[in-house]
C-alpha cells in the first residue's frame, strides 16, 4: 500500500486565525495538566511520606487498566452515532469530557490523609483511583481532540502554520504548570500547610484548564467537509479491535516511533520533575529559583522555535531535522549535570531550551500525524482513534518507567521519602553526597542516554521520507478519509 505516488499539496488553507488559535488552546488544557501531573512523585513522595516504590506500584498497576482503557475507548470512539450527522464524531465527547477531566485534577492534589510507615495505603489507594480518573476523562478527550486536529488540518503547509499557535501556547501551557505551583507550594511549611497548598493548586489548576478547554471549543468543531468524510465507503467500514492493534505494532513507522517517543517522553518528564529536587536539595533555594531555571529553559525554546520551523521548511526533510534536534538536545542536557551554582545552571537551562525548540516543533504537529497517516494507509481503514489510544498507552508507560529510574537512583544513593528539605534530610541521613549526585545524574546524563538511544533508532530505523508523506496525502486523499 505503500507505493510512491506523484502528489502535490497547495500552500493555503480554509481554516481562519481563529481556528488555528482555538484548537491550539485545547493543547494549553492538555498540556498544564499534564505539568502539573509531574508534580505527583513530589506530593505523594515528599509531603504525603508515600514510599518511592509504593508510588511506582501504583503507577504499574494504573498502567495495566491504562492499556486496557485507551485503545479500547478509541476503538469506541471511532464510529458515527446518531449526534454525528449534527455535531460531528469528536466534537461531543470533547465537551462531555472536560468538566470531569478538570475536576480530577483537583481529587489528585487533595488526599485525605497522609501516608506512614504502619498504614500507608490509603495514600496509594487514593493515588492510583485519582489516576484513573485523570486518564478515562483524559483519554476522552486527547483521543478526540488529536484526532480533530490531524483532520482539521491536513497539508504539510497546515501543520507547520499551526505549529506557530501550538507550540507557543505550549510553552505558555508549561510556564502555567510552573509559575501555579510557585504561587502556592512553599517547602518550608509545615506538612499540614503544603497538603492545604496542595489542594488549592489543585483546585486553581481545574479551574484554568477548563477556561481554555472551553476557549478551545470553537477550534474542536467539525466542519460539513469534516463530516461528510466520515461517511465515505471506506470511512464507514471498520477493522477489529485487535486487527488494529496488531496492523499498528507491524508498522515499521509506528514502532519505530513510539520508541523514540517513549525515549523522548522520559528524557522530558525526569528533566522537568527533577529540577524541583535539585533546586530543593543541591542548591537549597526556594520555587523562586526552581521558576527560573524552568522559565529561562522555556524561554530558550520559544525564541528558539521560528528557527527551526525555517529550518525545516529549508531542508523540506522531516528526519534529518528531527535528528538534528535531537542531538543538540542530547549534547544540552549532558551538560546539565555538571552545574556549579545558580547562575551556570541557569545558563544552561536556557542553551537546553534553544536545542529542545526543534523537538517541540516537530513531533506533535508533524510528525505525529504523518505515522498516523502511514498506518491508515497501509490498514486502508480511517480508524486514528485506536491509534491514539495505543500513543495514550505510551504516555502511561512512559510515567510507569519515570517512577522506575527515579526509585531507583534514589534507593541505590540513599533519599529518604517524607523529607521535603535538604536540613530534614541531611540530619537523619549519615552522608548527602550520593544522594546529591544521584540527583545531579537524573537532571543531564541519565535522560540525556535516555534521549540519545531515540535519537539514533530514528537515524537507523525510521522509514518516513517526504516522497512517502506526499504518497501517503494522495492514498487518503484517493480513499475519501
Amino acid at each position: 500500500m505503500n507505493e510512491t505516488i506523484t502528489f502535490n499539496e497547495s500552500d493555503g488553507t480554509r481554516h481562519s486565525r481563529l481556528t488555528f488559535l482555538s484548537n491550539a488552546f485545547g493543547l494549553l488544557c492538555a498540556t498544564l495538566i499534564g505539568s502539573i501531573q509531574g508534580f505527583t512523585l513530589v506530593y505523594y513522595e515528599t509531603v504525603l511520606g508515600l514510599n518511592a516504590w509504593l508510588v511506582f506500584l501504583a503507577m504499574s498497576i494504573f498502567l495495566v487498566y491504562n492499556g486496557v482503557n485507551d485503545p479500547i475507548f478509541g476503538f469506541l470512539i471511532d464510529r458515527n452515532l446518531r449526534f454525528t450527522r449534527k455535531w460531528g464524531r469528536r466534537f461531543p465527547w470533547i465537551v462531555i469530557g472536560i468538566i470531569p477531566w478538570a475536576f480530577s485534577v483537583f481529587l489528585h492534589f487533595s488526599a485525605p490523609t497522609i501516608a506512614t510507615p504502619a498504614n500507608p495505603w490509603p495514600a496509594f489507594w487514593w493515588l492510583l483511583l485519582t489516576l484513573i480518573l485523570l486518564d478515562t476523562f483524559g483519554t476522552i478527550v486527547n483521543i478526540n481532540y488529536k484526532a480533530v486536529q490531524m483532520e482539521k488540518f491536513r497539508t504539510e503547509y497546515e501543520r507547520r502554520r499551526f505549529t506557530k499557535y501550538y507550540a507557543p501556547i505550549d510553552i505558555l501551557a508549561i510556564l502555567l504548570g510552573m509559575l501555579l505551583p510557585s504561587l502556592f507550594i512553599d517547602n518550608t511549611q509545615p506538612v499540614a500547610v503544603q497538603l492545604a497548598d496542595f489542594s488549592l493548586m489543585g483546585g486553581v489548576v481545574a479551574i484554568v484548564a477548563l477556561l481554555f478547554g472551553i476557549l478551545s471549543l470553537h477550534g474542536n468543531r467539525e466542519d460539513k467537509i469534516m463530516i461528510d468524510r466520515f461517511y465515505s465507503p471506506n470511512s464507514v467500514k471498520r477493522m477489529k479491535f485487535l486487527k488494529v492493534f496488531k496492523e499498528a505494532l507491524k508498522s515499521r513507522t509506528y514502532m519505530v516511533y513510539f520508541i523514540f517517543a517513549t525515549c523522548l517522553g522520559i528524557q522530558i518528564t525526569l528533566v522537568v520533575v527533577n529540577v524541583w529536587y535539585l533546586t530543593t536539595y543541591v542548591l537549597q533555594a526556594g520555587t523562586l529559583t526552581y521558576f527560573l531555571v524552568l522559565g529561562l529553559n522555556l524561554l530558550g525554546t520559544l525564541i528558539s522555535i521560528p528557527f527551526w520551523l525555517r529550518y525545516i521548511k529549508k531542508i523540506n526533510n522531516n528526519k534529518k531535522a528531527l535528528i538534528v534536534a535531537g542531538l543538540a538536545s542530547c549534547a544540552a542536557l549532558f551538560a546539565l549535570s555538571f552545574f556549579v551554582g545558580a547562575i551556570d545552571l541557569m545558563i544552561l537551562a536556557f542553551i537546553l531550551g534553544l536545542a529542545q525548540g526543534g523537538l517541540n516543533s516537530y513531533i506533535y504537529t508533524i510528525i505525529s500525524p504523518s505515522v498516523t497517516e502511514d498506518v491508515i494507509v497501509k490498514m486502508g481503514k480511517n480508524q486514528k482513534g485506536v491509534l491514539f489510544g495505543i500513543s495514550a498507552l505510551l504516555g502511561r508507560f512512559v510515567a510507569s518507567i519515570d517512577e522506575l529510574i527515579i526509585a531507583v537512583v534514589h534507593n541505590v544513593t540513599g533519599f529518604l521519602p517524607g523529607y521535603p528539605t535538604y536540613d530534614a534530610m541531611a540530619a537523619v541521613v549519615s552522608d548527602m553526597t550520593p544522594v546529591l549526585i544521584g540527583i545531579r545524574l537524573l537532571q543531564g546524563v541519565i535522560p540525556a542516554l535516555v534521549l540519545l538511544l531515540g535519537v539514533l533508532v530514528i537515524w537507523k530505523f525510521f522509514p518516513l521520507t517526504q516522497e512517502r508523506i506526499l504518497s501517503n496525502k494522495a492514498k487518503m486523499q484517493e480513499l475519501g478519509f
